[in-house]
């Protein structure tokens, strides 16, 4: 199982190749980065967000004898609210 992260807001405020690299290096795909990216823009410009932390779910699959992975992103704002 993929282990949890986090990224600092700057890091992501120019979503650059090498970031989408990263995360795909961290994830081992690039479905999953893609995700995370979409996740990360859908936050926006908020300046009170301080960094992501990003944590893999694992959940059984019904319909094949694997676990899939999902991702969850969510924003550490300062202050310490969600």
């Amino acid at each position: 199982m993929p282990e949890p992260f986090s990224l600092s807001q700057s890091r992501c405020a120019a979503a650059d190749s090498s970031l989408r690299e990263e995360l795909g290096v961290r994830t081992g795909s690039q479905a999953a980065a893609s995700g995370i990216l979409r996740s990360i823009e859908r936050f926006g410009a908020d300046p009170t967000i301080v960094r992501y932390e990003i944590s893999p779910k694992s959940h059984y699959r019904a319909h094949r004898d694997s676990t899939a992975v999902t991702w969850t992103v969510r924003a550490v704002r300062t202050g310490g609210q969600p």
